[in-house]
């Protein structure tokens, strides 16, 4: 009986991985049999579809108020996958308007000796995954002059910023940031 459950599990498994794959697979396969060189994901364009007019993106984050990414409208998964993105391939989001939710977070670098230096503050909305055992978080600058803290929320308070997504470089790293940022409390 033991045999036979197990050629059972194992044939299952097998026809589940059968069944995987997705449309760039397919393509390549036919693409691949007519002697076509095969698509590069990196480089295909979105077709519209018949639903869609021509010029429209299938873009699910973008919105009609002028921000190119709203992580406000996604689930608390697809906000996480979505920032984890914007950690991963940030040159694909240079120069675009997001918007965030998360909780108001700082972060004051210190010397050598722990001391902690008073003009390198960091403030940061903080995004916890669906789980909320991991967060993930993009660091933030106002547009105009503020002062720390009183011109910012209690830490932890529930923020929603709105920026300018950039790169910039620090000490030899690069880091990603939301410029020109709003932000409602």
């Amino acid at each position: 009986m033991k045999k036979l459950f197990c050629v059972f599990l194992i044939i299952l498994t097998l026809c589940s991985l059968a069944a995987c794959g997705n449309q760039i697979d397919r393509d390549t396969a036919v693409s691949n049999s007519t002697n076509d060189p095969a698509p590069n994901p990196s480089t295909s364009q979105v077709q519209p579809t018949e639903e869609e007019p021509q010029g429209a993106t299938s873009d699910p984050v973008q919105s009609a108020d002028g921000i190119d990414v709203d992580l406000t409208k996604l689930s608390s998964t697809m906000v996480y996958s979505e920032v984890y993105n914007m950690m991963y391939t940030p040159d694909d989001y240079v120069g675009k308007t997001i918007k965030m939710e998360g909780q108001f977070a700082i972060y004051q670098a210190t010397d050598e000796n722990g001391a902690l230096i008073p003009d390198q503050i960091y403030f940061a909305c903080v995004i916890a995954d669906a789980t909320a055992c991991c967060s993930q978080g993009l660091e933030f600058v106002l547009a105009g002059e503020h002062t720390y803290p009183n011109d910012y929320p209690e830490l932890g308070s529930e923020i929603t910023v709105t920026g300018t997504f950039e790169l910039y470089e620090e000490d030899g790293y690069q880091y990603c940031r939301l410029v020109d940022a709003e932000m409602i409390e």
